[in-house]
C-alpha cells in the first residue's frame, strides 16, 4: 500500500518537474514528435504506393520535406483564417460598442428597478449606485493609465511583440525541421528503443497513450461537432447576428468540464427572460437541454469504455492542471494522469 502511494507521489512530482521546467525548453520537439507519431503512417502509406519508402533517395526526401511543409502550411493557413475571422468579429463589435452599451445599460436599468421592488427601496437607487461604483472604476483605470503613460505603454508592447513573432516564427521552423527528421528516422529511432527493457516501456507508454489521446479526440469531435451545429442553429432561429461564431464557440467550451455549455447559454436564456424575449429564452434553453443529453449519453460510451478513465479524474486532473499551469494544464492534467496510470499497470505487470 505504502510502495503504491510512494510510486503515484513520485510520478506525479516528476511529471510536474518536467512539466515546468523541461517542457517549456523542448515544446517543439514535443509537439515535432506528436507529429511524427500521428502522421508517419499516412505519409508511409502514400510513399509506398509510389515505391519511394524503401529507397533513402534523395528524391524521397525532397518529397517528405514538401509533405511536412505543406502539412504545417495547412494548420497555419486555418489558424490565419480563424484568427482574421474573429478580428473582423472583433471589429464589427467595436464598431457597434455604442449600440451594446446602450442595451447593457438599459438592461441593467431593468434588473435594478426590479431589485428596488423586491427589497422596497425607492425607485432608482439602485441604478444609481452601480452607476456611481461605474463611473469610480472608470476614472481608476484612467488614471492608471495616465500614470504609466500611453507612449511608453505603446513602445513596450511593441517591443514584446516583436519579441515574442520572432520567437514563434523561429520555434515554428525548428519544429518543422525536428518532424522531418523525426519522419525520416522514424523505423531506425523505434528499433533502437526497441532493443532495450526501457526503450520498449516507452514505447509501450507511447502507444497506449496515442491510442488513448485519438480516441478520446476523436469523441470529443463527434460531440463538439453536434453541439456545434444543435447551438448554431438555435442562434440563428432567435435572430442572433454571431450564431455563426456563438455556436461552434459554445461547443468548445462545453468540452471543458468544469465550464460546459453553461457557462453561455444560461446566462443567455437569463437575458433573454429579463428582456422579456420569452420565445427565444425557451429555445435557447432546448439547445442547452440537448447539449447536457448529448454530452451525457454520448461521452460515456464513446470515451468512458476506451480510455477507462472516470470522469472525476478528468475533471480533478484538469482543474489541478489549470491551477499549476494555466490554460495549458486543460491538456497537461489528463495527459500527466494517463502517462502515470501506463507507468503504473506497466509496474504492476512487472
Amino acid at each position: 500500500m505504502y510502495r503504491k502511494i510512494a510510486l503515484y507521489m513520485g510520478l506525479f512530482t516528476a511529471l510536474y518537474l518536467i512539466f515546468r521546467f523541461l517542457l517549456p525548453l523542448v515544446i517543439p520537439f514535443v509537439v515535432a514528435a506528436v507529429v511524427a507519431i500521428l502522421y508517419y503512417p499516412f505519409i508511409r502509406k502514400i510513399f509506398q504506393k509510389c515505391s519511394l519508402w524503401e529507397h533513402n533517395t534523395g528524391q524521397k526526401k525532397r518529397l517528405l520535406a514538401i509533405a511536412v511543409v505543406v502539412f504545417y502550411a495547412v494548420i497555419l493557413i486555418v489558424c490565419m483564417g480563424l484568427i482574421g475571422y474573429l478580428c473582423a468579429e472583433a471589429k464589427n463589435i467595436l464598431l457597434n460598442y455604442p449600440f451594446y452599451e446602450a442595451k447593457a445599460l438599459c438592461l441593467m436599468r431593468k434588473c435594478c428597478c426590479q431589485l428596488d421592488t423586491w427589497f422596497q427601496m425607492r425607485s432608482g437607487v439602485c441604478f444609481a449606485y452601480l452607476e456611481n461604483w461605474m463611473t469610480i472604476m472608470k476614472e481608476s483605470v484612467a488614471g492608471r493609465s495616465a500614470g504609466i503613460g500611453i507612449v511608453s505603454q505603446m513602445t513596450l508592447f511593441s517591443v514584446q511583440t516583436v519579441e515574442r513573432f520572432f520567437g514563434f516564427l523561429f520555434a515554428f521552423i525548428v519544429t518543422i525541421i525536428a518532424t522531418f527528421f523525426l519522419i525520416l528516422d522514424y523505423e531506425q529511432i523505434r528499433e533502437r528503443l526497441l532493443q532495450n527493457d526501457i526503450g520498449r516501456n516507452i514505447c509501450n507508454i507511447v502507444t497506449s497513450c496515442k491510442h488513448t489521446l485519438k480516441t478520446y479526440i476523436k469523441a470529443q469531435g463527434r460531440i463538439m461537432l453536434l453541439d456545434s451545429i444543435v447551438c448554431t442553429i438555435a442562434f440563428c432561429l432567435i435572430g442572433q447576428p454571431y450564431y455563426v461564431f456563438l455556436g461552434p464557440l459554445t461547443a468548445v467550451v462545453d468540452a471543458l468540464p468544469i465550464l460546459g455549455a453553461g457557462i453561455i447559454l444560461i446566462p443567455y436564456v437569463l437575458y433573454l427572460i429579463f428582456t422579456g424575449s420569452f420565445g427565444k429564452a425557451v429555445i435557447i434553453g432546448i439547445a442547452y437541454v440537448c447539449c447536457v443529453v448529448i454530452r451525457q449519453i454520448t461521452e460515456p460510451k464513446m470515451i468512458g469504455k476506451q480510455i477507462g478513465l472516470r470522469p472525476i479524474y478528468t475533471i480533478m486532473s484538469m482543474y489541478i492542471g489549470f491551477r499549476l499551469f494555466g490554460v495549458a494544464g486543460f491538456l497537461l492534467g489528463p495527459i500527466g494522469v494517463l502517462i502515470v496510470r501506463q507507468v503504473v499497470l506497466l509496474a504492476n505487470k512487472e
